[in-house]
């Protein structure tokens, strides 16, 4: 049993929101954009706990489709909670972790230790401990499973939930690289404040061909998974850029990171579109930085590139950024930006660098999500 699509109606702390589930689904978004509550909202349905009814405001309606197999037959059934009704027939099992209750100021203890860190290795296990015995037709519910695990931990754990969603279903929200993949996009539900209130982003799963989405998988990696919580993000093609541009960024007076701007080559002029169309879908402001190629290339790809990333800024350097930054050392050109980046005034820095640190920070700081 696993739950296809979700309906919540007057939680406090919620607009009404409707969307879909897959066996796995990442629930990303700013602080305070309602991930946690729409953990508590699933829990509650399924379980009646936490007691979002006794909370004050209006009262509370959730509903979901609830898709299980009958003699090997698909079926699918309506399930609701509300003041007047309960769901109905049987459920799936739930475990609902919140942060809270997974930090050793909960009071509980654990025999791996009573740090936080031990008892966040402790959650690890005993998910890994229900795989391997076999459970199946459960919903886990985890707020942040990072909590508390180091880098290698975290992607150990992502590879665990994955597998344990092949038979049960596992929702939860992150704000950490390693708990996503850019492959499985279609899982990513990114939850946007606007004054209007929350709105739902996700990319469909026909957005890329599988040949496309192979491409993303050979080219992304944890560091570039960080544009998924980026308040805006730069799209370059290679190392070069991606070095000089937050040193450029610095020396005009802007500090990438704590404005929430993640600059991200894609390892390619011909993966921009790519990453571009699922930034578009999520509605992840971002910019495109790439050489003319003039004198080398197909011209017609610049045309493409410019023509399918919608309102994205496109910024152009002629022929090529080593010419534009003034780099003459094509041999160790990484090298030779950081050398000429690393202590340039500023006002000696080429005006389309200007350019592009302004498109990107008035993007991050007028942007819905982060």
């Amino acid at each position: 049993m696993r739950l296809s699509s979700l309906s919540v109606r007057g939680v406090a702390g919620l607009p009404d929101v409707d969307f879909e589930l897959q066996p796995m689904t990442a629930l990303i978004g700013p602080r305070a954009s309602g991930k946690s509550r729409l953990l508590a909202a699933i829990s509650w349905l399924l379980t009646g706990q936490p007691d979002l009814a006794a909370e004050r405001g209006p009262s509370p309606d959730v509903s979901a489709q609830l898709e299980s197999r009958d003699g090997g037959k698909p079926a699918s059934r309506r399930i609701s909670r509300n003041d007047a009704s309960e769901p109905e027939g049987p459920l799936p099992s739930v475990t609902y972790l919140s942060a809270r209750a997974r930090l050793s100021s909960s009071g509980e203890s654990s025999p791996y230790g009573s740090s936080d860190a031990a008892l966040a290795e402790a959650v690890v296990a005993q998910i890994a401990e229900r795989r391997l015995a076999g459970a199946q037709n459960e919903v886990l519910l985890i707020e942040e499973p990072e909590l508390m695990l180091t880098p290698q931990q975290q992607r150990h754990f992502y590879k665990l939930l994955r597998r344990y969603s092949e038979r049960n279903q596992v929702i939860y929200s992150t704000r950490a690289p390693a708990l996503l993949e850019a492959i499985n996009y279609p899982e990513i539900v990114r939850l946007d404040l606007s004054p209007s209130g929350m709105a739902v982003r996700r990319a469909p799963p026909g957005l890329l061909t599988d040949e496309q989405r192979v491409r993303l998988e050979a080219e992304f990696d944890h560091e570039r998974n960080e544009m998924f919580f980026a308040t805006a993000v730069v799209l370059t093609e290679g190392q070069t850029e991606r070095l000089s541009l937050p040193l450029i960024f610095s020396r005009l007076g802007h500090d990438p990171d704590a404005l929430g701007i993640s600059i991200v080559e894609v390892g390619g002029k011909g993966n921009l579109v790519l990453y571009s169309r699922v930034l578009n879908e999520l509605r992840i402001p971002h910019v495109i930085v790439h050489d003319s190629d003039r004198g080398r290339g197909d011209k017609r790809e610049n045309s493409v590139i410019r023509e399918s990333v919608g309102k994205a800024p496109v910024f152009v350097l002629d022929p090529d950024f080593e010419a534009v930054a003034g780099i003459h050392d094509r041999d160790d050109k990484v090298l030779a930006a950081w050398r000429r980046f690393s202590s340039i005034d500023a006002e000696r820095i080429p005006r389309v660098f200007h350019e592009i640190a302004d498109a990107t920070v008035d993007l991050a700081n007028g942007s819905e999500g982060g």
